[in-house]
């Protein structure tokens, strides 16, 4: 290999590589979760080193003749990573944003969101009031002027956690009873694929038992 290759491969190209692989799992996990889901802080940091790291490299490299074109092929590779983690936040960006007031009602959804997430939800949330208040509720009679108000907040455009959700079982969990109202149990077993309704899964997808697909 080149020396640009071989110093990119003595940077981390393999961890980098695994860190894509779990950067797709969060933004597919993402899309398709009602919830919003807990912030990866730790993947966050550890992508962002590797783009910083391996984009200084590149810029110091692509000055170098022949060595130009490999550093090209690396660049590409480095905006693929870069679209893959700025597709993520926007991804939550856009829930947070869907389910704000719901979230921002929650304790335990607050903590969901990374400080960035946070503070943008309580700006968003400002925004939204200041403009429905001006153009909406000063118009209306004053028992009609609510905006997430403490006693309606936590329904307000709260997901719907009764949608179907594609997901694959890591481990064998038994027979779980997924319809509260049957006595009836479905068998879990590990690497199956199956069609369920979020809620009756829910504990089993934020303890990693169950990967939403």
């Amino acid at each position: 290999p080149s020396p640009a290759a071989a110093t990119m491969d003595a940077m981390g190209e393999d961890t980098l590589n695994e860190d894509i692989g779990k950067l797709r799992n969060a933004w597919v996990a993402e899309s398709t979760c009602p919830d919003i889901r807990p912030f990866d802080e730790d993947l966050f940091a550890d992508v962002s080193e590797q783009i910083q790291n391996q984009q200084a490299f590149i810029d110091k490299t692509v000055t170098e003749t022949d060595e130009a074109f490999t550093a090209s092929l690396y660049q590409m590779e480095i905006d693929r990573v870069k679209f893959s983690l700025a597709r993520y936040l926007r991804t939550r960006l856009l829930k947070v944003e869907s389910q704000v007031l719901h979230i921002l009602a929650s304790p335990e959804q607050k903590a969901k969101l990374s400080p960035a997430e946070l503070d943008y939800a309580e700006k968003y949330e400002r925004l939204v009031k200041e403009h429905f208040t001006h153009c909406v509720l000063d118009e209306l009679p004053e028992p009609f002027r609510k905006f997430g108000e403490a006693d309606d907040a936590g329904d307000a455009l709260r997901p719907n956690q009764d949608t179907y959700v594609f997901c694959r079982i890591k481990e064998d969990l038994g027979e779980v009873q997924l319809d509260h109202t049957m006595d009836s149990r479905t068998p879990l077993n590990a690497g199956d694929l199956q069609v369920l309704r979020y809620l009756p899964i829910q504990a089993l997808v934020e303890n990693d038992e169950v990967v939403l697909i």
